[in-house]
Formats: C-alpha cells, structure tokens, sequence
C-alpha cells in the first residue's frame, strides 16, 4: 500500500512525520468487492455454447411476473410484493443416460429464499427469464 503524508509534528526541538496507508482501490468506502466463482463446464468440447451468468450471489431481484401483474393493475409493488437477493446459482447441464454429452443447451438456475407459502430456510428456484433487477427497474439500493 502507498504511503501518505498527513502531518509533521515537532516534539522539543525534533520534527516527527506522520504517515498514513492509502487504501487499495478496493478497499475505498462504499467500494464492493466481486468475489468470482469459476464454473468447469463437464463437456467443454459440445456443439452447445454455454451461457454467461446474467445475475450474482447477493444481487437483488424482484419476481418479473410480479412486478407485471402489479403494473398492468396499478398495484404499488412495494405493498404486495418483496425484493429477494439471490442466495445460490447451479448450472444446469441436460444430458441423457445414452448420450455422451448435452442433449440441449446449459442454462443457470437462481435460488432465492422466502418466497410467499414457502419455509425462509428453502430455496426456490427460478430460470433466467423469471427475475428483474433493481437496476431494469429504476428503483436503486432498498
């Protein structure tokens, strides 16, 4: 870390200088930091592309049907419904017993927890498609 001089201070007739550590661009306040997970893909090799991960472990996300419903019927989302963070991703391979490779294209799952009629500790899991992130909708931070 870089060094930076606040002060110098004089104790009986001996100047003294003070220094301070910068801190890494990362550790700056307000900063977050991005943790990456790498993923092996099992049949790297196969005609199918595998996809980039569009959402993160700890984004923020409202149900996209939700949020639909709640506009088409000038419903105050914020009232009905509730924003989730995403709690886990899995890669979702298909394949079959007899072929040695995929047999349609990868795609991710997001598990988010307490969705309505459900038990805080369980994940549900959703498709790509099923969320929306605070960003699409112009709320900002909650």
């Amino acid at each position: 870390m870089p060094q930076q001089l606040i002060q110098t201070l004089e104790h009986q007739g001996i100047p003294y200088v003070e220094y301070r550590e910068e801190p890494d661009h990362l550790d700056l306040i307000g900063a977050k930091q991005e943790i990456v997970i790498q993923v092996q893909p099992s049949f790297p090799d196969d005609l199918y592309e595998y996809p980039q991960c569009k959402y993160a472990v700890g984004q923020k996300v409202v149900i996209a049907d939700d949020w639909y419903y709640c506009q088409e019927n000038g419903i105050d989302f914020n009232d009905e419904h509730e924003i989730y963070t995403i709690s886990a991703i899995q890669l979702v391979e298909p394949t079959s017993r007899s072929s040695k490779g995929l047999t349609s294209h990868p795609y991710f799952l997001f598990g988010i927890n307490g969705v309505k009629n459900q038990l805080s500790y369980e994940l549900t899991w959703f498709a790509e498609p099923a969320f929306l992130t605070l960003d699409e909708l112009d709320l900002g931070e909650f």
